[in-house]
């Protein structure tokens, strides 16, 4: 007896067990059947309904279907939707401070690093220098700002920062200078 499996997508192994072993009779096999197809569709139809006033009633059906279209993690948002960026696309700045002894703007062999002496702002967080900042977009301008504190004040005190490639790193060094106390 061959059955034609129209509900094929419902059926699970164990309910294709269950009809492998009743094949012999066949009212006991039709009965089971029905029960297979209709009964999970009768439950399905009764939550759906119940579901379908909450939202009604909690909701109305514009924000509803609007938190379907925001909804992510379908598999067409992942094939059809923009990929966030890694971080390997997007720049990375590394800011360093050094005392200039001789006050020629470079690091030489008597410059020394400057550790929690100078305080940056890049894009309106302030970061203790030496900084390592990360996740700056590409093809952006970030403006960078230093003050200074205690004993040593940065020579420079704003600097533009362009991001030009992908997953560009950028190394900055800021010469400071000793103020007089």
């Amino acid at each position: 007896m061959s059955l034609p499996l129209v509900y094929n997508h419902l059926l699970t192994p164990i309910h294709l067990h269950v009809i492998y072993i009743c094949m012999k009779n066949k009212i006991t096999l039709l009965i089971i059947f029905v029960f297979i197809i209709l009964v999970p569709g009768a439950v399905f139809a009764a939550t759906d309904g119940k579901t379908e006033k909450k939202a009604t009633t909690s909701t109305s059906l514009e924000q509803r279907h609007k938190e379907l279209r925001e909804k992510k993690g379908n598999i067409l948002n992942i094939i059809l939707d923009k990929s966030p960026q890694i971080s390997t696309t997007r720049g990375t700045l590394v800011v360093e401070a050094f005392y200039d002894g001789n006050d020629n703007k470079s690091w030489d062999g008597s410059d020394y690093e400057l550790k929690d002496e100078v305080r940056c702002t890049v894009d309106d967080i302030e970061y203790s220098l030496p900084a390592f900042i990360p996740a700056l977009d590409y093809n952006a301008r970030y403006k960078i700002s230093c003050v200074g504190s205690g004993d040593f004040q940065p020579t420079i005190e704003q600097k533009n920062v362009l991001v030009t490639r992908r997953g560009q790193v950028i190394n900055m060094r800021i010469p400071c200078r000793k103020t007089s106390k």
